[in-house]
Parts: C-alpha cells; structure tokens; sequence
C-alpha cells in the first residue's frame, strides 16, 4: 500500500485545526472516515503518524506532513493551471462585516452566481473579531473585516479605506454648529457592541475629551441599529454609505465633529490552505466591486 493524497489530506488538516471534529468539517467527512483514512496511512507506512492522546503528529507523522503540504501545494498549481478552463466548482466559506454585507454582499453574490454557476459560497455575517477567529480556528476561508491577525495560516491585503461619521435624526438635534463630545455626552447614542470596530470608535472618540457617553445603547444588527437612528430613537457613528437613503429622505443628517473620527480599513484576509482556484475566483469579483462600491472613501468623504 502507498499512502493515499485523500490519507495525507486527512492527517495535514488534523495537524492544522487540532482535532478530528475541525479536520472532519473542513473536509466535508464524516469523523470515523477521518479516523479510517489515519488507519488506512498508519497501515501503508507501517507506524503510527499521530499521538491519539494529545493529537500531535509523531516522528513519522511529522515527516509526512512536509510531503502532504509539497504534494497539496502542487495539486493545487495543477488544479489552476490544467483546469484553468473548466468551471469553477465547489464550496467556500467566507466572511464579512456587517457593512459590507449591507452594501456589497448582494451584487457579489449575483456576479459570482452569474460567473460561476457550480460555485456555492457559505457567507458568515458577524464582527470583525469573531471573523478573524474563525479565520484563524480554519473555520472560513475567506472574510472582509477590519484588523484581522496577519499569521503564518493568513494573508491580508487592504480593501477600501472607510469613514465614519455621527448621524443623527432631526428630533434629536438641530442647528449646524460644530460639536464634541461633551456636546454629545447626555444624547442616546445607538451602536454595536464590544468588540465591535464601531463600538471601539465611539468610545475612543469619547476618550478624547476624557469623557464616557452616559446613553449609550448597543444592537448587534447594522440594519436595525440605523433603523432606530433614522427613527428618531438615537444619533449613531456609521459610515455614511449604509444610510445614502435615510440621509437623502431628510431621517438622518451628518452631523458637523470635532475631533475627526479617524479612517479605517476594511482588509481582506484569506487563509493560505484554502482551496486557491475557489479563493481566486470569489477575490477577482469582490475586489473590484468593493472598490467602486459606495463603501470606499472619496475625496469629499474624508472632509
């Protein structure tokens, strides 16, 4: 018997992810097919490759474990050079924030549908934190979010750069005069929660006039939190695109701040194992459509 590339598969993912329930997941197996690909690869080279207890790779597990990511790698580079003209098919797991979701996700989607009728994307809606920690557990492939962890296992690679401005309904206040935050201390602000990337800004804005907002209210949906702004229910710190419409409707007005509320980054961060033909194809479309997205800053935004 030689060992197998499905055998080598098995073991490289358990070495990666820690376990047989993460390994088995990300390989689309069941856990006693992993367990039996193990066997069957202990079997052909005649020693045992992991430390059932601790599920660590043994001496023997370990030298092989250079040759299934050599052997990976190159089906890999096969796979995008030989099959370049074939369909994209199979399955990928991205990633992204909530204001990418609101702005971009749907004209993804219907680009990579249009492209690539074979290829099935699983979309994960969540903070920034805890998409780089499914990113870093293997449990994405692919995520657009703010400050990800560059590591061995990602790469990352700016986006868009993105404003944030403090929005407000008319009932709540009125007048153009230019404000901070002991203006604002006392008014019902509405965000998402910690560790959220919005949340972090509104506090450290706060922080800049060594003062602590007294209403501060959180929702976890983007979409309901700017309800409620353009509601009347709270002022908010959002970027301007997700609410072009309730700002063009008269319900929320960017309000005149000082300080500045500094730009951020949206990153696109993909992991280095992730199936590199899906990961191409889903980044060709997203990139661009970001960049030209209503999301990107321009040149009036950053006034």
């Amino acid at each position: 018997m030689r060992p197998s590339l499905a055998q080598l598969e098995a073991l490289l993912w358990i070495h990666r992810l820690g376990g047989f329930r993460a390994a088995a997941r990300r390989l689309g197996v069941t856990q006693p097919a992993l367990s039996q690909r193990i066997h069957e690869l202990e079997r052909a080279v005649g020693a045992p490759v992991l430390d059932r207890r601790r599920l660590t790779a043994t001496a023997a597990g370990r030298n092989l474990l250079d040759y299934a990511e050599r052997m990976l790698a190159l089906t890999e580079e096969m796979t995008l050079r030989v099959g370049a003209q074939a369909p994209v098919a199979g399955s990928l797991r991205l990633g992204v924030a909530d204001s990418f979701a609101v702005t971009c996700l749907p004209q993804l989607l219907v680009d990579l549908g249009d492209r690539y009728p074979a290829l099935r994307v699983a979309v994960s809606v969540a903070y920034s934190a805890e998409l780089d920690a499914a990113l870093q557990e293997g449990d994405l492939d692919l995520a657009v979010l703010t400050a990800p962890r560059l590591t061995e296992a990602i790469s990352v690679e700016p986006l868009v750069e993105m404003v944030l401005r403090w929005v407000a309904p008319p009932r709540l206040l009125q007048g153009g005069r230019r404000l901070g935050p002991a203006d604002l201390v006392d008014v019902p602000i509405v965000t998402n929660p910690s560790p959220s990337h919005l949340f972090i800004a509104v506090r450290d804005w706060f922080a800049t006039a060594g003062v602590t907002p007294r209403r501060l209210n959180t929702c976890n949906s983007l979409m309901v939190m700017t309800r409620l702004a353009a509601g009347g229910a709270a002022i908010s710190l959002v970027p301007p695109a997700i609410v072009r419409e309730e700002l063009s409707a008269g319900a929320l007005r960017v309000l005149s701040t000082e300080p500045a509320v500094p730009a951020y980054h949206l990153m696109l961060a993909t992991r280095r194992d992730a199936p590199a033909h899906l990961a191409h194809a889903v980044v060709g479309a997203l990139r661009p459509l970001a960049r030209r997205s209503a999301l990107a800053a321009r040149a009036a935004d950053r006034r």
